[in-house]
């Protein structure tokens, strides 16, 4: 199950109880998960029917899970950390809880879909995944944050602030936050306000190098690099891990293509969004299979060098620019 369509089905009324497991690569919409659910028991008596288990035995789950609501309908019990033998020993329990618990088992990270406990949650449909939203998705959350906060967001601003920042929901709102304040809460927040108030992230600023390097616009890529490898707030080893991950992201497309797979599913088997599948296509299809791998291998030697003491990394980061594009 979606984590937001968890989250709409909760507040929309329905009952939560029996066992749960909670995952995904989005910590904000997980904790948010989390909080929604121990909101559902009563504000009052939510100290004695919450309960927070880390590295706990399967006997000590149980019984907490068996223990019934102190003068309210619900109680909640959060496990984390578990081991998998302590998860293996509740795979048959998990299908008895009681409905008057909600037994949430977190673990962040991508759904474990070959792990026994998620597997028999998954059963029940109480598997959530809480993973980052789509540009229109973030958009969404966005306008509703700035509605919810009495702050006007223009939609260029919305777009830049995902550029910037990506899918961190809560670097999104503290931002949105914070150019509220910047304004004057109650005054528009446009692009400009953005651009005035923001350092874009270091992902977006190498996205931004490279796609003129690929396009074949070398002087404004170098010119974006040389600006990156100058900032003091900037790792030139940083840099290059991402500049290598950008280029593995295109020899593997290279590789899905000449295996005979579309867009569409290169976008799939790599788990890319479909703009920047696009981009890694395009880019696969202007260099041969031999070009990228040689590339990749000068990226990669960017740390090595600089751990012999060859080269810096901020020289070696320009030269394999310099000579690969």
């Amino acid at each position: 199950m979606d984590g937001m369509a968890f989250l709409s089905a909760l507040a929309g009324g329905k009952s939560p109880g029996g066992a749960y497991y909670f995952c995904g690569e989005d910590p904000y919409s997980l904790n948010k998960g989390i909080r929604a659910v121990v909101e559902r028991t009563n504000p009052e008596l939510r100290e004695m029917n919450t309960t927070f288990l880390k590295s706990p035995s399967s006997s000590e789950i149980q019984a907490a899970a068996e223990t019934l609501p102190f003068f309210d309908e619900l109680r909640v019990v959060v496990v984390q950390e578990f081991d998998a033998d302590t998860a293996n020993a509740l795979v048959d329990y998990v299908k008895t809880v009681p409905e008057t618990t909600v037994l949430l088992f977190v673990r962040p990270g991508k759904a474990p879909a070959t792990n026994p406990l998620y597997k028999a949650i998954y059963a029940l449909d109480h598997a959530v995944s809480f993973n980052p939203l789509d540009p229109g998705q973030l958009q969404s959350f966005l306008q509703k944050r700035a509605k919810e906060n009495g702050i006007p967001l223009d939609g260029m601003a919305a777009t830049r602030l995902v550029q910037y920042l990506g899918a961190d929901l809560g670097a999104l709102e503290n931002t949105l936050l914070m150019l509220g304040a910047y304004v004057g809460f109650g005054n528009r927040v446009t692009v400009e306000a953005v651009e005035a108030c923001v350092h874009p992230s270091t992902e977006y600023e190498v996205f931004k190098m490279m796609d003129p390097l690929w396009s074949g616009n070398k002087r404004e890529g170098i010119r974006i690099l040389t600006t990156l490898v100058n900032d003091p707030a900037e790792s030139a080893m940083g840099l290059a891990t991402l500049c290598e991950r950008n280029v593995r992201t295109v020899l593997n497309a290279k590789q899905l293509l000449m295996s005979g797979k579309n867009e569409a599913q290169i976008a799939q088997i790599l788990g890319l969004k479909p703009y920047p599948a696009q981009k890694a296509v395009a880019n696969a299809k202007k260099r041969t299979y031999e070009q990228l791998l040689n590339m990749l291998d000068d990226f990669i030697s960017i740390d090595w060098k600089q751990k012999q003491g060859l080269a810096k990394a901020e020289e070696s980061l320009v030269l394999a620019c310099q000579e690969n594009f």
